[in-house]
């Protein structure tokens, strides 16, 4: 039976997407798989063999088995593809997770470029976080701002009590030291993000992927 191209495209899109969730396989793709080019894809993307199983599952319901030794050829030559340094450099820098799959000869290789790129990563992911806790901030002295405007044009307004204004000016105080402290946090991150920055500079800059 010809394969659809078709279908061999989605699958192998399918293969290659598995980490973002695409591992369910529908009857067409069971019965047009090519499961070599299937275990490359898979390989080359960091995807652990095991998946294998899922497919198998997948395919029972519709009475295919997957080819087991074309999947492993394709995932063996998928290795060589994946098991270098510069992609375990852009694999560590992605924030993904390594799952060991690495034959002993070639795990040395992918780690030295791992490593270093999964430090970036984890270094990136403290400046988003710096950056939000800066966002966050402005976002709250913005509307602090905006509740002490009301609350000094109610101050001054003819109808606010004695009592009205004691409250007013008290809670009003309150708003300045809360703006205070933010701004102080906001201050804080923002210098740690700086850090961050020239920590992460430094370390790509000595690197060569």
């Amino acid at each position: 039976m010809p394969i659809n191209h078709s279908v061999k495209y989605l699958l192998l899109t399918c293969a290659i997407g598995i980490v973002q969730g695409c591992s369910t396989m529908n009857q067409s793709e069971c019965v047009y798989a090519d499961w070599q080019l299937i275990g490359q894809a898979d390989a080359s993307k960091g995807v652990h063999s095991s998946l294998l199983d899922e497919y198998r599952r997948d395919c029972a319901k519709h009475a295919v088995v997957p080819d087991r030794e074309a999947y492993q050829r394709g995932y063996q030559e998928g290795l060589k593809q994946f098991c270098t340094r510069a992609s375990g450099f852009y694999f560590g820098k992605n924030g993904r997770k390594y799952q060991g799959i690495c034959p002993v000869a070639l795990e040395s290789e992918f780690l030295d470029g791992y490593n270093p790129g999964y430090e970036l990563f984890m270094i990136s992911d403290v400046m988003t976080t710096l950056r939000v806790s800066v966002s966050d901030a402005e976002h709250q002295i913005r509307k602090i701002r905006t509740l002490i405007r009301k609350k000094e044009q109610w101050l001054i307004s003819d109808d606010s009590t004695p009592a009205d204004r004691k409250r007013l000016l008290r809670e009003i105080k309150k708003h300045h030291r809360e703006i205070f402290w933010l701004q102080q946090d906001a201050e804080d991150s923002r210098f740690k993000l700086l850090q961050k920055q020239s920590e992460y500079d430094s370390k790509l800059h000595t690197l060569t992927y």
